[in-house]
């Protein structure tokens, strides 16, 4: 009923009209409706929290608290009407107008009615589902919902798993009835939980692109620590239920010019880990803290990769400067005048969640941050909270000033053009300073009780007045439902139990439920201390409970209460705040007047808590508070700074913000520390790398990690070189640092101390930089390889392997000789008899390298009796074994026939042909690797291996698919080859056309050589095998390699010269079908420009005698050389002069190809140049009996070229040497007289009636009794060619019919292309089979004497049967050379015997020494047999 005033009735004027009767009407309508989105106990949350908050304007003076630090002390002048804010643009995601309206209105709603600012807090329930714990105020707010969905991004992206939020708000309904989830909150169900988890949505976050390999990184720079091992993942998963990762807020910059202000905020990622010190210690902390570490870098590096997420975080920023903007206002009596903002979004598009369902993993999920068992699913926690003080107004820069009027233009004339719906309001931006800027604007109006008009404001305190009455205090009954709900029915039941309810209600942040507490017990009871000492205000302040802080400070609880056991020196509630990361307790407490400079039992204050814990949000706060706590020093202990705890505990966001804000570095502590010292001796190597990258020239990390190393300390010296040793990994330059700092003879001068544990972190980091050239001279120059070389007899494999391993890298910067010097083989060799992989594995390398091309170092190794062990490791169980002593095996013997025959006496080869029977390709490599160093120019080895069918094996390697595989096979086939021709041959035709052609197609210069070798071993002298070639398409691979300009020169040589081979025969015949396939495939004008351009002489000279093959005896492409090509024998003819014996040799012999039977074109040399005898005299003088005789060959070819001399003089002298030749006892000099006597006698007249006369044919025929095959060749060849002359032929025809076995020696040895005459053959058959051929034992017809000079029966020949037979026979010289390198004196060289020499470094495989990146101390003195070198029995 309406009571009127006894003065009766109202007057007119006094009457609201009916229009502010309506608009009353409808703002009490709406509070109305604001409540009724809460449940009841949602309503008793929120009106406690109103009623109780410390944010609440109050006028009672015992209440007045301090106002937090910047905008809310500092704002005065607020006459304006209008509030302009300008904050930077992220253009990747741009903001919405509505939408920053839409927050801001809620803002206003939360802090002028209901006292709340906005935060979220994941928090746990008993059936570990995750309360999503807002301010109730915004409940159902956009901004509540961005809070949620940032905070869930951070949460997926630390556990690796995903549900959308459409499908986990639906799940989040049904997920107890689907697991059947019991009063305990245990699943009952028998379904697989997994599956239907996944049904609902739950996935996999890298099944996102966006999140695809971001597990599969190693941001872990510390080889030292292992973030996934058993031991680091079972400390971190007990204490994973009170680890949490938060965002924090604060703004950093603000402006004010007028009613514009401008401001930037920034966030950090931070851990929270909610233990105090009784159940944490410190250096269980730092564990935790290094692995936290790791995953906050993955999820800073990844977090904003989202569009939604950057949006979501641009929108986070501007609520951290609105929240102290508008509580700045609410003070100065201002409020944002709501009607004036855009339409707020409808209640349905505002629901926010009040719970997320649990997390599980899958089988597959690539996360491993948490191991929980299969199954089972899990709760998530963390937060996001806003930092209400702000750093102190600064004036707006002069830009900002200038522009103010456009900035209100721009602001004000927003929404005049359209105001009508739209999806997407932009907010205007302007640009100052190259920035662009979003240009925000509402109204403002004066916040008090107007006259006749209900306010929006005064309708909700309205309301709230009345639920109060109502709502609170809980009944008995609410009260166990609120914990039922949240903590499970046991546990419910136990907090009926008022001390332990209270604590419950703390810890779980149920404020209502603890003010009912609150009001039926004494302050007393309240204030009890629990077993530990701690009392409610310190788990109010370690759980972040500001609204149960805000009801013990106005319940006059000492706000500075320190815990108390057995002393008083315990921590104040704002210590607890500082260590867990509670920001807003921290902001609360301070404001209480909460005593800052208070220390604890270690001297510590607040401050020093929160850099120690790395709370950077914590320290803002603090320092705004009170800048002079930046330097505040610890009051016992070591006196550390806030910066000086920081390093200790590795804390580098806390160290890289107080360096920003100027924190003096160059303190230390009561012991001298800085900052870099207690880095070093807390081994934060992350810490160090950030003082590096500084680059502050009065912190050098460098220089004091060497003095440490120097120092008398054993702990400084050890964890100096432990730092260094994890440092010199995460740079690849800063090995050059450590070395210009002068840090070799300090190490080396620790290699010489006692302690082995010392030692081996010592080669440790030695073995991380002697990679390095100039590492390895600075080793060498500080003494290093004697002490090196002295630890090898120590008792710690560790320090063996080690210390091989950088002998390995000395060994290959020339000090192989030094290191043998100091006894270092023998000390090596003793090494193997351990039984420790890694240990024989770089001891072998080792081993290896220091025998590359050290003949002193390959004896050595044979007289300290360490081929035996080389050879054991062969038959090894362990295939990395194999492979290692293979390699070593190669280069022992390599080009040291005496030590490759001192490996095959000691049963190499047995061993190495069983590694080709395995399966690993990689054994098979090394394998090869062996065979081809042992069997190089080595006869009798070639034969051991040939015989055990080694052959068949290495074919295979040609079928890998690995290049180097392929090479190696191909030239351990090569060098299988040996240096004859018939054993080339036979090799050639094993390999086959198909692999030879491919070896010429293919990109590795080894294949491409050893396939030009097979083309020139298969060609020469056979006929047979040119056309095959040609007819399988074997020309056009050949020329294709001649138009290849970065061709290596060897390889270039062995085509050109495959090339020329393939077009001539025996005695200088010519093979017209391959010549002209050789033309046919453009050959000229590639042959030509090498001619005239390529650098090298020698390619020059093997292009000229390759042209002269190509048109040897072939008019047509003689004069299409000449005519069409452009050729001119003045090319060839200055290579005469060439001051190489060898070149001009060559050369010569190219032009008597040209010249061959072809008068014309001896005209056209004479023509082009003048030709003396003076050119050939150094050679037909020479001591070398095949330069000799190559010179009279080419006098007689060209004696109608030389000028001046007579043609038949020289004629005369030329045949007369080649006579003389034969009585050489050099097999070389033999056959090569052999095969250009065979020439000539096809060549003019005359030449063989001479060679007849000087008695050509007994000598011939005299060595056709030679052991040696090449010689009988060559000297059939020639008798048959000769029988053409009369003369000749009478005398041979006598010598046969005499001696019975001369003719069939003759047929069997004679080449199949050579010719003899078939006249004599009829001639011979006719005598034999009707005159009679004497008697074998007429010693008067040259029968055998009857004391046998020679054995020539029939077991001589059957003992020469080659067990090689190729398909044709083979003569002459080795086709590697075609005689040039028969043209020089015999003399030994240390060289490779490879003619073309090829690079015999090993590629990185199972070979490569055992270099791990840290030294483990922990498996010192632990070793586990890996590998056993003895052979498997059976």
């Amino acid at each position: 009923m309406l009571r009127l005033p006894k003065k009766g009735l109202p007057r007119f004027e006094q009457v609201q009209d009916e229009d502010t009767y309506l608009e009353n009407l409808a703002i009490q309508r709406n509070a109305s409706a604001f409540f009724e989105k809460y449940d009841r106990s949602e309503i008793q949350e929120l009106l406690t929290t109103a009623l109780v908050s410390w944010l609440s304007a109050k006028e009672d003076v015992r209440s007045q608290v301090d106002l937090p630090c910047g905008i809310m002390s500092q704002m005065n002048n607020v006459g304006f009407s209008t509030a302009i804010l300008l904050t930077p643009v992220d253009p990747t995601a741009l903001l919405d107008y509505r939408e920053v309206h839409q927050m801001i209105r809620e803002l206003a709603i939360g802090i002028y009615c209901l006292n709340q600012i906005p935060s979220i807090s994941l928090e746990a329930n008993y059936d570990q589902s995750s309360s999503c714990q807002l301010p109730p105020a915004y409940y159902d707010t956009r901004i509540g919902q961005i809070l949620i969905n940032i905070d869930y991004m951070l949460k997926a992206l630390w556990h690796g798993i995903y549900m959308p939020k459409e499908k986990r708000a639906r799940f989040s309904e049904l997920w107890r009835a689907i697991m059947d989830i019991d009063p305990d909150g245990k699943p009952q169900t028998n379904k697989d939980i997994f599956s239907e988890f996944s049904s609902a949505g739950l996935t996999d976050i890298t099944k996102d692109p966006d999140f695809n390999e971001i597990y599969d990184e190693d941001v872990n720079e510390d080889p030292t620590y292992d973030p996934n091992s058993p031991e680091e993942t079972a400390v971190f998963m007990k204490y994973a239920e009170n680890i949490m990762l938060k965002l924090t807020f604060s703004t950093t910059q603000i402006q004010q010019y007028e009613n514009v202000f401008i401001f930037e905020t920034g966030y950090w990622l931070t851990n929270a880990i909610k233990y105090n010190q009784d159940y944490l210690d410190i250096c269980t902390y730092q564990r935790l803290q290094q692995r936290l570490y790791l995953q906050k870098k993955i999820i800073q590096k990844h977090f904003e990769k989202k569009k939604d997420i950057r949006r979501g975080i641009g929108y986070l920023k501007l609520i951290c400067f609105l929240i102290p903007f508008l509580l700045s206002l609410k003070k100065k009596m201002k409020v944002p005048y709501l009607s004036s903002l855009l339409q707020p979004f409808s209640d349905d598009k505002v629901k926010t969640e009040r719970e997320l369902p649990p997390f599980i993993y899958g089988r597959d999920f690539k996360c491993q941050n948490f191991h929980y068992k299969e199954n089972q699913y899990f709760h998530v926690h963390g937060g996001i909270e806003f930092d209400i003080s702000t750093p102190s107004i600064e004036n707006a820069l002069e830009d900002f000033q200038k522009n103010l009027e456009k900035i209100r233009d721009c602001a004000a004339n927003t929404f005049i053009e359209d105001s009508g719906y739209k999806e997407y309001y932009s907010i205007p931006v302007m640009e100052f300073h190259g920035k662009s800027y979003y240009v925000i604007y509402f109204e403002l109006e004066t916040f008090y009780q107007q006259l006749y008009k209900t306010q929006w404001w005064g309708a909700i305190n309205e309301i709230v007045n009345n639920l109060r009455l109502k709502r609170l205090p809980l009944t008995d009954a609410q009260l166990h439902e609120q914990f039922k709900k949240k903590l499970g029915f046991k546990r419910a039941m136990k907090c009926k139990s008022i001390p332990f309810g209270m604590k419950s209600a703390v810890e779980r942040g149920l404020s209502a439920v603890f003010h009912t507490f609150s009001r039926k017990t004494s302050s007393s009871t309240i204030n009890v201390s629990d077993e530990a000492g701690y009392t409610i205000f310190h788990h109010a302040a370690l759980h972040n409970r500001v609204s149960i802080i805000c009801q013990l400070c106005n319940a006059n609880f000492k706000v500075n209460q320190r815990r108390f056991v057995t002393f008083s020196q315990g921590p104040t509630p704002l210590h607890l705040a500082a260590q867990a990361c509670s920001l807003e307790t921290t902001v609360c407490l301070l404001c209480s007047k909460a005593d800052y400079t208070l220390s604890e039992k270690r001297g510590w204050m607040p401050i020093h808590f929160a850099a120690f814990y790395d709370n950077v949000c914590i320290i803002i706060a603090l320092c705004r508070k009170d800048p002079s706590l930046l330097e505040a020093e610890a009051t016992a202990e070591n006196q550390c700074t806030p910066l000086l705890l920081a390093a200790t505990s590795g804390a580098l966001d806390t160290i890289q913000y107080l360096f920003s804000i100027g924190a003096n570095w160059r303190k230390t502590d009561i012991k001298g520390n800085n900052i870099i010292h207690l880095s070093v001796l807390t081994f934060h190597t992350e810490v160090l790398k950030y003082i590096i990258k500084l680059n502050i020239p009065e912190l050098p990390v460098w220089k004091t990690l060497v003095e440490m190393l120097q120092c008398e300390s054993y702990k400084r010296r050890m964890m100096a070189v432990m730092s260094l040793e994890v440092i010199c990994l995460a740079n690849d330059q800063y090995w050059r640092c450590i070395l210009d700092a002068g840090t070799i003879p300090a190490l080396i001068n620790l290699l010489k101390s006692s302690k082995i544990k010392l030692q081996c972190k010592t080669v440790g980091l030695l073995s991380n930089i002697s990679t390095h050239k100039s590492a390895v001279h600075a080793l060498v120059e500080a003494g290093g390889i004697p002490s090196l070389i002295n630890l090898l007899v120590c008792d710690e494999p560790e320090v063996h392997s080690r210390c091989a391993v950088i002998l390995y890298d000395i060994a290959q910067c020339e000090n192989k000789d030094v290191i043998a010097k100091y006894n270092g083989i023998p000390s090596l060799i003793n090494l193997l008899n351990l039984n420790i992989e890694n240990v024989l594995v770089n001891v072998m390398n080792c081993i290896r390298v220091l025998c590359i091309g050290n003949e002193n170092n390959q004896r050595a190794v044979r007289e300290h009796k360490g081929l035996p062990y080389l050879i054991r490791f062969l038959s090894s169980d362990s295939d990395v074994l194999k492979a290692v002593s293979s390699a070593a095996i190669a280069e022992v013997g390599r080009d040291n026939k005496e030590i490759q025959d001192a490996i095959a006496m000691e049963g190499a080869i047995p061993p190495l042909v069983a590694l080709f029977k395995g399966k690993q390709i990689s054994v098979q490599m090394k394998g090869a690797m062996a065979v081809e160093s042992l069997a190089s120019h080595n006869a009798l080895i070639q034969k051991a291996f040939l015989e055990k069918s080694l052959t068949k094996y290495l074919l295979k390697l040609l079928k890998a698919f690995q290049i180097d595989v392929k090479e190696q096979g191909a030239v351990a086939l090569w060098a299988l080859a040996g240096q004859t021709l018939k054993q080339q041959k036979y090799m050639a035709e094993q390999i086959g056309y198909s692999f030879i052609i491919n070896m010429l197609l293919s990109p590795s210069a080894k294949m491409q050589y050893v396939g030009g070798e097979a083309v020139i071993a298969l060609s020469k002298d056979s006929r047979m095998h040119q056309n095959q070639i040609c007819e399988g398409n074997g020309i056009a691979p050949l020329v294709r390699l001649l138009r290849i300009s970065t061709i290596a020169e060897g390889t270039l040589l062995s085509v050109i010269r495959a090339v020329g081979s393939i077009c001539i025969g025996v005695a200088h015949t010519s093979n017209p079908v391959s010549q002209q396939l050789v033309v046919d495939e453009n050959a000229f004008p590639v042959l030509i420009q090498l001619l005239r351009n390529h650098p090298s002489p020698n390619i020059k000279v093997e292009v000229a005698f390759s042209l002269a093959c190509i048109v040897l005896g072939n008019d047509v492409l003689q004069k299409d050389l000449h005519e069409n090509e452009g050729f001119e024998y003045a090319d060839v003819l200055y290579l005469l002069h060439s001051t190489e014996k060898d070149i001009c040799l060559r050369a010569g012999y190219a032009l008597t190809l040209f010249a061959f039977n072809n008068r014309f074109q001896q005209y056209l040399i004479l023509e082009s140049g003048i030709m003396t005898i003076s050119i050939f005299e150094r050679f037909l003088e020479s001591t070398v009996e095949t330069e000799k005789a190559m010179a009279a060959f080419q006098i007689v070819v060209l004696a109608k070229v030389i000028r001046d001399m007579d043609h038949i003089t020289l004629s005369a002298r030329g045949v007369t040497i080649l006579v003389d030749s034969l009585y050489s006892v050099q097999t070389s000099t033999i056959v090569l007289t052999g095969n250009l006597i065979a020439s000539l006698a096809h060549s003019r007249a005359g030449i063989p009636e001479a060679f007849t006369t000087l008695g050509t044919i007994q000598r011939l025929c005299y060595h056709l009794y030679s052991g040696i095959e090449e010689v009988r060749a060559a000297c059939s060849s020639a008798l048959g060619y000769l029988t053409y002359n009369a003369n000749a032929f009478r005398i041979l025809l006598k010598e046969c019919r005499n001696k019975p076995n001369q003719f069939i020696r003759i047929k069997n040895n004679i080449s199949r292309d050579a010719s003899i005459n078939p006249a004599f053959l009829k001639e011979f058959q006719m005598q034999q089979t009707l005159v009679g051929l004497p008697s074998l034992s007429l010693e008067k017809n040259g029968g055998p004497s009857i004391i046998p000079i020679f054995k020539r029966g029939k077991e001589h020949r059957r003992k020469l049967k080659p067990k090689i037979q190729p398909k044709d026979s083979l003569t002459l010289l080795p086709p590697v050379t075609n005689f040039m390198g028969l043209f020089k004196a015999t003399k030994k060289t240390k060289d490779s015997h490879n003619i073309f020499s090829f690079s015999s470094t090993i590629t990185s495989d199972i070979t490569n020494v055992s270099r791990p990146r840290i030294v483990c101390l922990n498996q010192l003195g632990k070793h586990v047999q890996k590998a056993n070198p003895e052979p498997a029995e059976g």
